[in-house]
């Protein structure tokens, strides 16, 4: 499945998933039960808190899936013709993030088992590649993409719609998204309290600036890998 392919399902799941919390606030609204419970405000922020979790994960899951694909076509290639940012990528997870422990002699072995493998014809299997630190938010993304050399387009009212923002304490969409949700995963703030200050039209406002950029990123790295651009060009 492709990256695009695999956003949409994604999206379409949030989509299923916000309609349910319009639904609920519906019901609430007009004082209305769910079977023996009485619908509150309680329950509704509660819902919008995982509503922001679950933005976050597609997030989190199509930047995994992208990597995944530039891992696997540098697994499919001739090591001896990759470009150097794919070369210094591979070696940041595959020998630097390995060769931080242990004595002098293990992290040498280390570096000469993985250093042959680039005299090799081909390396078997997926690449593993090591994404920036923290957590995924457009700035860790735009570094990802520096990293790798993907060639990356946006039109200008998406660079205008993911931009700093007073309503997100002067933060971009995506970093306010992924403190949030590192606030409600990590107990700083509770399921309840965690999106109490966001109404659903924010919400839906939020998603739309995040899942629209996401289609940008997607289709960078889907071009990425479809025109070889891992690897030197053939002269």
């Amino acid at each position: 499945m492709s990256l695009r392919a695999a956003l949409s399902d994604r999206r379409e799941e949030f989509d299923a998933h916000f309609a349910l919390a319009e639904a609920l606030q519906d019901r609430m609204m007009l004082d209305s039960t769910l079977g023996p419970v009485s619908l509150s405000v309680r329950h509704i922020n509660t819902i919008k808190s995982g509503l922001l979790v679950h933005l976050y994960n597609i997030v989190e899951a199509i930047m995994s899936e992208a990597l995944s694909a530039v891992g696997s076509a540098l697994g499919s290639s001739d090591p001896r013709q990759w470009t150097e940012h794919s070369l210094r990528e591979w070696l940041r997870e595959a020998i630097v993030a390995r060769t931080t422990d242990g004595n002098e002699d293990g992290r040498l072995a280390t570096v000469f088992q993985m250093s042959t493998l680039l005299l090799t014809p081909s390396i078997s299997g997926p690449q593993a590649l090591k994404k920036p630190s923290g957590t995924w938010d457009d700035k860790a993304i735009a570094k990802c993409i520096e990293r790798l050399n993907v060639s990356f387009w946006m039109p200008a009212d998406i660079w205008t719609r993911i931009a700093s923002d007073p309503g997100y304490g002067d933060k971009t969409p995506l970093q306010f998204l992924a403190l949030r949700r590192n606030a409600i995963a990590h107990g700083r703030r509770s399921f309840e309290d965690g999106a109490s200050d966001q109404s659903l039209p924010a919400i839906r406002k939020l998603a739309d600036v995040v899942l629209d950029y996401m289609e940008y990123v997607a289709k960078a790295f889907e071009e990425h890998v479809a025109n070889q651009a891992h690897i030197v060009a053939a002269i």
